[in-house]
């Protein structure tokens, strides 16, 4: 390994022009390098399809479908689980089903709790994710989650422990796979496109939604197959082992690790990352925790994205036994009904991440006010339609679901706001900015189920309602949090030292770039 520092040499584009794929490729660190090339010289665009950009995108929502299904499954498998939930027609339990657990409502809580508990781990994987392949962590992720999933519906029966045990393990899996994929997201991804990035990716959430509610539902309905709610657990488990095998051949974490990448792709990720602070190998950076925990922009998104979290956890977490309870819904159309909403969420996550990048591309509007006007539209759908869901009764269920569905969308409008801050603050220490965020979404999330369940003891529509008017109040705070002080701007800390000596605004580094050479150079490159 010979190690080449700025006082032994400096490349300009000339010289990077001469072999593309071997120079870019050896001295990709973080990201692919970031200094030394001129920004007059960039690539206008690379096509987006097809493309190995596209393609990650796929893979990550595919990832995310798959972790999120394997969490989301529990809140429509517990309505055919626990005793005091399931009623047959003729009142007679077959003789082929599984076993029926006899969970109390404070034991519930614990169970949907111990998800948020595992997501905890986040503020210290977080920094993992900057440091380590991002590949490897969302394999051993999507691994994890599925083993528990898969061994849930033995150790289910045996003591509500194991089950608790079993759902903070999906947790931590999620854990490792949030800040992996940001700190992903802008390796692969230049600004421009993490917008749409980051919503086709999350958007997996919501497929994985889809697909599991209502299977879950039909998997309820019946006892041949693995005696009924065990399948849905089955289910969840092999989908995610298709996953492993499939990620492990199309995966990487980084553009210069994909062999099968075109040359052009790889130099136009490359010089649009240019400007962010990749020039260290990324073991041997310290992630600024000062900075990041002074900063406001950065609370700014940490405040409304637990603001954003806690209702969609009432509704994702909580929507089937709403819609059982309150309206009375059968396990196939609570299936099916509780399924629409998510419909809604992941239509507005696409669209509105998409128009985040052409209004961008085609208006005058900067990138931060984009983001706030969206994100206030969000938040003000998200509270407004979730009340107006507490003055239906089971004779307007239908328009109960509607105004549930509206509800969801306007929460798609989080993805192009609060949520692209995340990875647009810091993009090099996005890891660890997104761990620390999720550490109080995981925080919140502990707190909310076992506030559900203390509230809905008799699961009447007024101790629902009551749930609702406590998310609609919280849904609303990032209408004035995230407008004030939310940014979606590289924070200067965040910079790299080439990008903050063009900065005009930035004094310190203006004098100390006084003198220095036109072209900058390059702060450390191993090459082997």
């Amino acid at each position: 390994m010979v190690v080449l520092t700025k006082n032994a040499v400096k490349i300009n584009y000339d010289d990077a022009a001469k072999s593309p794929d071997q120079l870019l490729r050896s001295m990709s660190s973080v990201h692919p390098i970031s200094d030394g090339i001129p920004a007059q010289q960039r690539p206008l665009n690379y096509r987006w399809f097809p493309s190995w950009r596209f393609m990650t995108s796929i893979m990550l929502c595919f990832c995310f479908g798959c972790v999120h299904l394997m969490n989301s499954n529990m809140g429509m498998a517990i309505v055919c689980m626990v005793n005091s939930s399931v009623t047959y027609d003729n009142e007679t339990y077959p003789e082929n089903a599984a076993p029926l657990l006899d969970w109390s409502s404070d034991e519930q809580g614990y169970i949907f709790s111990a998800f948020n508990a595992g997501l905890l781990v986040m503020l210290f994987t977080g920094g993992m994710a900057d440091k380590f392949n991002a590949k490897y962590m969302i394999l051993v992720s999507v691994a994890i989650a599925s083993l528990a999933n898969l061994t849930l519906p033995y150790m289910a029966p045996i003591s509500v422990y194991w089950a608790i045990f079993s759902r903070f393990l999906v947790g931590f899996a999620d854990a490792l796979l949030q800040p992996a994929m940001n700190s992903l997201i802008t390796r692969w991804f230049p600004t421009s496109e993490r917008s749409y990035a980051l919503g086709l990716a999350t958007g997996g959430r919501q497929i994985g939604t889809l697909i599991i509610i209502p299977a879950a539902g039909a998997l309820c309905s019946q006892t041949e197959i693995f005696g009924g709610w065990p399948s849905i657990f089955y289910l969840s488990g092999f989908i995610g082992i298709i996953f492993i095998f499939s990620y492990i051949f199309l995966g990487a974490d980084k553009p210069s690790k994909q062999s099968c990448i075109t040359d052009n792709e790889l130099k136009f990720i490359t010089i649009a990352n240019q400007s962010e602070d990749v020039g260290k190998k990324r073991t041997e950076r310290k992630v600024p925790w000062k900075n990041i925990l002074t900063s406001g922009a950065v609370w700014a998104s940490v405040i409304s994205l637990v603001c954003h979290e806690f209702p969609l956890m009432t509704l994702i977490m909580f929507l089937p036994s709403y819609l059982h309870d309150v309206h009375h819904y059968h396990s196939t159309e609570n299936g099916i009904l509780s399924a629409l909403p998510t419909v809604s969420l992941w239509f507005a996550k696409i669209g509105s991440s998409y128009l985040n990048t052409w209004l961008q591309q085609n208006t005058k509007w900067k990138k931060d006010t984009i983001c706030k006007v969206l994100n206030s539209i969000g938040s003000i759908g998200l509270g407004v339609f979730l009340l107006a869901a507490t003055f239906l009764d089971k004779s307007h269920a239908w328009m109960a679901v509607l105004f549930l569905c509206l509800s969801m969308a306007s929460a798609g409008l989080h993805t192009p706001g609060c949520q692209l801050a995340l990875v647009s603050v810091a993009p090099a220490y996005s890891g660890a900015v997104t761990g620390f965020t999720f550490f109080f979404v995981a925080v919140s999330g502990i707190i909310h189920p076992i506030i559900t369940k203390m509230i809905v003891k008799d699961r009447t529509a007024a101790e629902w309602n009551l749930v609702f008017y406590i998310s609609t109040v919280i849904a609303i705070f990032p209408i004035v949090i995230f407008n004030v002080w939310g940014s979606t701007e590289v924070q200067w800390w965040a910079k790299s030292k080439a990008s903050m000596q063009q900065d005009p605004n930035n004094k310190k580094m203006s004098k100390a770039s006084k003198g220095s050479t036109s072209t900058p150079s390059i702060d450390s490159i191993d090459m082997a």
